[in-house]
């Protein structure tokens, strides 16, 4: 069984970061899409870095440093949440390599524990950048005893753990609960948003505070979480009590619910998945009239059913707007009247008004279904390739999908915001105006990047839309970084903001046009 593990685990390791294909391939090409992988990792890493370290910096010299085991649960608790929860369906159930898996000589204990392996290390790695810089900091201030420093180390491999856990089990019910529906994509695709949201609202609510919490915030945060998430009580008692029972209480926890979670999975293995592959039929089916369409259309419809048929796929392309109309939904019915009262009283009212429009084009900037459009096509693509129609259409087909999908959503969100902040008529304007230009921006440059570096040999949805693909990786990014420039240059140059942001908008635009064309002279095949 070990064997088996270590090369199923082994398996899965070559085929998320690409070194197989890197290995065994003479094409340039391999090296290049892995070694911007790499240099996006890095840089991610290295951000997330600096900016724990800063923070963790500032609340020691603060007088807070008893707060920053806190800190690290929460960080890295609600990263491994979130992360693993979008991770869990198309990682654990619901593989395209379902059947040939499991025709290998090895048993589903070995199968589960080894992609539940995979997701431990993907979380310890995030574990160690929300809990190594707060960690050292606390260690260089506080000067604990020898025995925090293990305590330390092990909450470094136990803490992704229980949340990790927590996501994978959601995961797993929302797989067991919609597969009983006819509608089981919808429906899964449903519950997983609202899972996702209520991961949103329950951190927004431990990280409320008034102006009397403030004063104490070691205190406030320690009550927070232990109401929230009880378990990371124990670790922080551990670590400033030094208290070796709450540590070995919380080390038993940890491993005892994944083992359990390992064992329930791998009896049920089977017939989850033999759910999630199986197809329902109307037994009143009757022969209609046919329809037909224009091509446009007829692909547009087949790229919406897409969409909508893969839970992975519309979570992570489509989770950066959802999360706007949220927070606008917030804003409206939620925000405090003390919170509005303090940002005029403090003067900065102008400067929020003004820097909305960039706020709001940066999660426009995170929403791209076309970066993995292509790649999702995987082997069937021959027939995209083979439909009498011009490349031009496809992706145009492909484009308005992602359209369809940001601008009603970011104007419902514009019109709710618009109503919290009170905004001049050139303000308003700009409000609907430039997130537009990076909607339109964000659908181009993702089917220009994924034509470029297609990923067609997936064996699940999750490699395709998450697991080393390039054009996600390098859309978002770019996205990223396209937004948040330009606001972190109108914070900076607060009397030259509309200057900044039109002149930005412009050059966005400029460069959508430029990449479009580029798109509508490529090939769908050489």
């Amino acid at each position: 069984m070990k064997g088996k593990y270590k090369y199923l685990l082994r398996m899965q390791l070559y085929n998320l970061f690409g070194f197989n294909r890197l290995i065994h391939s003479r094409d340039k090409q391999e090296k290049q899409r892995l070694a911007i992988v790499v240099a996006f990792g890095l840089a991610a890493i290295a951000i997330l870095v600096i900016y724990t370290t800063k923070f963790s910096i500032g609340m020691a010299e603060a007088g807070l440093c008893e707060a920053l085991p806190t800190l690290m649960v929460v960080v890295s608790s609600l990263a491994a949440l979130t992360l693993t929860f979008v991770k869990s369906t198309g990682v654990l159930i619901g593989l395209k390599d379902y059947d040939m898996v499991m025709s290998m000589p090895v048993n589903t204990f070995s199968i589960v524990t080894s992609r539940i392996t995979l997701l431990y290390l993907i979380n310890l790695i995030i574990g160690f950048i929300a809990m190594l810089p707060s960690g050292i900091i606390y260690i260089a201030y506080e000067h604990p005893p020898i025995c925090s420093y293990l305590f330390l180390v092990g909450a470094l491999f136990l803490m992704p753990i229980i949340p990790m856990i927590i996501s994978l089990s959601l995961g797993v019910l929302i797989v067991a609960v919609s597969s009983r529906s006819r509608h089981k994509n919808i429906f899964s695709l449903v519950l997983s948003t609202a899972a996702v949201l209520m991961i949103v609202f329950a951190s927004a609510k431990t990280q409320s505070m008034d102006a009397t919490q403030i004063t104490d915030l070691s205190v406030t945060m320690a009550e927070t979480v232990n109401r929230f998430y009880p378990p990371a009580i124990l670790f922080t008692n551990a670590l400033i009590h030094n208290d070796w029972a709450d540590f070995a209480i919380f080390s038993a926890i940890s491993l005892l619910l994944g083992i359990a979670f390992i064992g329930i999975v791998s009896h049920y293995y089977k017939t989850l998945n033999t759910a999630v592959f199986s197809h329902y039929a109307k037994k009143n089916y009757k022969i209609g009239a046919l329809k037909s369409s224009s091509p446009f259309m007829a692909l547009y419809k087949k790229e919406f059913r897409r969409l909508g048929s893969c839970t992975i796929y519309a979570l992570n392309s489509c989770i950066g707007i959802v999360l706007l109309l949220v927070m606008a939904v917030m804003a409206v019915f939620f925000m405090p009247s003390t919170l509005r009262q303090q940002v005029e009283a403090m003067g900065i009212m102008s400067v929020v008004q003004n820097i909305m429009p960039i706020a709001l084009a940066i999660f426009v900037s995170m929403t791209s279904t076309t970066a993995a459009s292509l790649s999702l096509e995987g082997k069937n693509r021959w027939i995209m390739c083979s439909v009498p129609t011009l490349a031009r259409t496809v992706y145009n087909s492909k484009i308005a999908v992602n359209l369809t999908v940001i601008l009603p959503i970011l104007y419902v969100s514009a019109i709710f915001i618009r109503i919290v902040i009170p905004c001049s008529f050139m303000q308003t304007v700009l409000l609907f105006v430039i997130p537009t230009v990076y909607a339109f921006f964000i659908s181009v440059l993702g089917i220009y990047l994924n034509i470029k570096f297609p990923k067609y040999d997936w064996t699940s949805e999750y490699y395709a839309v998450k697991g080393g693909a390039i054009s996600v990786l390098a859309t978002i990014g770019g996205g990223m970084a396209s937004s948040l420039i330009p606001l972190y240059l109108c914070i900076i140059f607060q009397h030259y903001q509309i200057i900044i942001m039109l002149s930005i908008t412009c050059l966005i635009l400029l460069i959508t046009l430029a990449i479009y064309y580029k798109v509508c002279q490529t090939k769908l095949y050489v």
